[in-house]
Formats: structure tokens, C-alpha cells, sequence
């Protein structure tokens, strides 16, 4: 290993980049909504989704000291989110996956690639919110969801076809993606102003 590779790795503990960390957000965000559209999402949705996801998240955890009222606001409204009790963070993640469920009864069945932009779009925004610390547990919560409501045969545990395996798997890879994304969002914004983690 050369002595510029040496120094670049013994300092990342210490001196981690911020926007090493945000880069990498950005880039997972139009990769999921690639795949969706492999899934059957609608492509302008699927980009435009990602586009405003990235632009909220940005606004909500800048990579530098928030400025004015309004940023200055949501940080303190995001360190009173984060310091929720487990059962409150994961009592949010069922109310999100509820009404999920309502909508899709009610416009009629979304297709496949339509349900994961949703589902995922919330383990994004959970991830956002609150941390890593609940933010696995509600992956796995809309994991075992998607699962037994989502892919055929609906309302069953059953999986009858390789195909079906593979849309779980992905669904599982795909949101664990999403929550990636959110979480480099938290540690750039962490690294980048200076604040401790429970930002």
C-alpha cells in the first residue's frame, strides 16, 4: 500500500468527508428509481420522485450549520423526532404502512413497481426522521409487508414462483438501498455542521 493510500485510510475515522457521504446518497437515489421502472413504475414518476426526495432531504439535513428561521426549525423539530421512544418510531412505521394499504385498496391495486416506490419511499423518510436505530426494524417491518400484501398471491406468506422470490429479494435489497440513502444524508449532515448525533 502506498504512503498517500496509508494516509487516506488512517484517516477516515478521523476525518471522515461529508461530501464522500452525500455523494454516495445521491448516487443511490436514481439507482432505485432505475430498478423500480424495471418493476413497472412509471419512469417520469419514479426520476421525478427521486429528484424531489433528494431535494427535501438536502433541505432538511444541509451538509453545513443550518441558516435562517425556517432550517433552524426543522433541525429542532428532527432532534425532538429522533429522540422518540422506539414504540413511538415504530407506531409511525405501521400508521405509514396502514394507509398504504388503504390506498392501494381503494385506487384499485397499484402495480408491483408502484407499491415498492411507496414502501420505499417511506423507509426513506423514516430513515430521514429517525435514525438508524429503528430504521432497520421498519425495513424488516416493510419487508415482511410487502411480502405477505404485495406480491402474489396477495395476503399469503406462499411464494410459487422463483419470479416471486426475486421480487422479494429485491424489494429487500432495494429498500435496505433507500435506507442507505437517508442514513448518508444523516452522517454528512452530522460530519458537515458539527452537531452530535442525535441530529
Amino acid at each position: 500500500m502506498s504512503y498517500t493510500s496509508d494516509r487516506l485510510v488512517s484517516t477516515l475515522a478521523t476525518r471522515p468527508n461529508s461530501w464522500a457521504f452525500r455523494g454516495l446518497a445521491y448516487v443511490l437515489l436514481p439507482i432505485i428509481a432505475f430498478a423500480n421502472t424495471q418493476l413497472g413504475g412509471v419512469t417520469w414518476v419514479s426520476y421525478a420522485g427521486v429528484f424531489v426526495i433528494g431535494c427535501l432531504a438536502t433541505y432538511m439535513l444541509p451538509s453545513t450549520p443550518p441558516v435562517g428561521a425556517a432550517r433552524t426549525r426543522v433541525a429542532a423539530l428532527l432532534t425532538r423526532l429522533y429522540s422518540w421512544p422506539l414504540r413511538f418510531q415504530m407506531t409511525a412505521a405501521v400508521v405509514f404502512f396502514v394507509a398504504i394499504e388503504i390506498l392501494d385498496h381503494y385506487v384499485g391495486g397499484f402495480r408491483l413497481g408502484r407499491v415498492f416506490n411507496i414502501y420505499m419511499a417511506a423507509v426513506f423518510s423514516h430513515a430521514l426522521v429517525f435514525g438508524l436505530r429503528s430504521s432497520l426494524l421498519m425495513w424488516l417491518l416493510a419487508t415482511l409487508t410487502v411480502y405477505y400484501a404485495e406480491i402474489p398471491p396477495e395476503y399469503s406468506f406462499k411464494l410459487e414462483t422463483i419470479a416471486e422470490f426475486a421480487d422479494l429479494f429485491i424489494f429487500m435489497y432495494l429498500g435496505l438501498l433507500a435506507l442507505a440513502s437517508a442514513y448518508f444524508f444523516r452522517i454528512s449532515s452530522i460530519i458537515g455542521d458539527g452537531l452530535d448525533e442525535r441530529r
